[in-house]
């Protein structure tokens, strides 16, 4: 029986490093985002002592950030940074201004947090950036999503290891009690840096907090819901990859980027899965637009389920929704979509509303232009593309128009000509 695991050894045990940093152990430079508070510095000790009884262990480089919201940060930066030298780390201090403070500062202080980091590590050439977010903090997240209705997904927390763009981020203390690092903090006689912010209460995640305690007593703890957010990470990864198995085999994608499926199909399955489903199909074929809130996904489902679509247009998530012989059809709405033109000289390519990828021959003698197709007409794509009579007329005029002079090169997927070529960038399915 396995009565203690290496979770319940005391942070700085050998043991229970390897298993904190054991998704680093392979890299060969990673980052550490540290502010000076209880989490972050923690952190740094940790991976510090870890980097020390690791043989070939990676190279670490300690990112600190001045916001210049407070007086104070700049101290906060230099202590962060005198550490770090301290532990023999190199460390850079990064510098930034968030524009408009009044409104979301901290979402704005995070993003600018992010950016700035991401920009420093691409310099040097790391893609690998560790963060101290603790279990309370996962407990805080998880309630404050439950409150604005989050679906499995949402619930499942903070996972130990996402991606940002093209860096890795890791929370290797996800699993760890804010009390513990205090803990741990104070045994190393450290005085940590103390943010004000943590306090106001103006902030949704700090009135979270403040009522931890009283959940607490009634046995939500932050062990419990972090336990419960791993369970539906993990409930949620199967769904993910059984959602792409039968994507894949029941819908299928135009050259227009219209996404078409059978409505008895869809409904056979869970209701989870059509839901999960359709939120895919509306994500691809919605280009740049915004994703509809599960809930729109989850009423669009139920009315499908209970069969009272009819022939019947609907709108959502930036796209036109046609119901007709028991098929569906989600394609992108050409009133949502910016009317623009885009022009890709010789050897160029572009990512036209973020379902099209579009290239050009480096020996095309012309600039060629990019735009919606909106003034086609069925007849005007009978003329230039006959036996397409499964495609609705307004996924034609959503979709990209290649142009060249008075000279059509490419409408879609349709290309005229060996001198351009175009390509849906979603979808595990085409129809060709």
């Amino acid at each position: 029986m396995l009565n203690q695991s290496a979770h319940q050894l005391p942070l700085d045990d050998p043991d229970r490093l390897s298993l904190l940093f054991a998704a680093v152990a392979d890299a060969q430079h990673i980052a550490l985002a540290v502010s000076g508070g209880v989490d972050s510095l923690s952190l740094l000790h940790l991976a510090s002592k870890w980097q020390g009884q690791t043989t070939n262990p990676p190279a670490i480089t300690v990112l600190t950030v001045d916001h210049g919201l407070r007086a104070e940060a700049q101290e906060e930066t230099a202590f962060v940074a005198q550490t770090a030298e301290t532990l023999g780390l190199d460390v850079e201090i990064l510098r930034g201004e968030v524009i408009d403070p009044e409104s979301g500062l901290q979402a704005k202080a995070r993003e600018l947090r992010y950016s700035l980091m991401g920009e420093a590590m691409h310099e040097l050439g790391i893609h690998t950036l560790l963060t101290g977010h603790h279990l309370d903090d996962q407990a805080e997240t998880i309630l404050m999503r439950l409150a604005r209705g989050s679906g499995i997904t949402g619930l499942g927390g903070m996972a130990p290891f996402t991606v940002r763009g093209d860096i890795a981020l890791v929370r290797p203390l996800l699993n760890v009690t804010r009390q513990e690092l205090e803990g741990y903090v104070g045994r190393l006689d450290l005085d940590p840096v103390r943010d004000p912010s943590n306090h106001n209460l103006n902030f949704e995640r700090v009135r979270w907090r403040k009522l931890m305690p009283q959940l607490q007593e009634l046995g939500m703890s932050s062990e419990k819901m972090g336990n419960a957010a791993m369970r539906l990470r993990r409930a949620d990864q199967a769904l993910i990859e059984l959602t792409e198995q039968l994507y894949a085999d029941l819908f299928l994608i135009d050259p227009f980027g219209c996404v078409h499926f059978q409505t008895e199909m869809l409904v056979k399955q869970p209701a989870e899965l059509g839901v999960r489903l359709l939120f895919r199909a509306i994500d691809d074929a919605g280009g740049e637009h915004d994703v509809p809130s599960l809930s729109q996904v989850e009423k669009l489902y139920d009315h499908i389920s209970a069969n009272i679509i009819g022939l019947s247009s609907l709108t959502v998530g930036g796209c036109g929704i046609k119901f007709k012989d028991g098929m569906g059809q989600i394609f992108r709405e050409l009133g949502r979509m910016p009317d623009e033109k885009i022009c890709v000289r010789p050897g160029g390519t572009y990512l036209w509303d973020k379902r099209f990828r579009v290239l050009v021959a480096e020996d095309h003698a012309d600039d060629i232009v990019i735009a919606p197709a909106a003034d086609f007409s069925r007849k005007k794509l009978d003329n230039l593309l006959p036996d397409l009579p499964f495609v609705p007329i307004q996924a034609v005029r959503s979709s990209p128009l290649v142009m060249c002079g008075d000279d059509i090169l490419a409408l879609g997927e349709h290309v005229m000509t060996s001198q351009v070529d175009v390509f849906c960038t979603f979808g595990p399915n085409a129809l060709m």
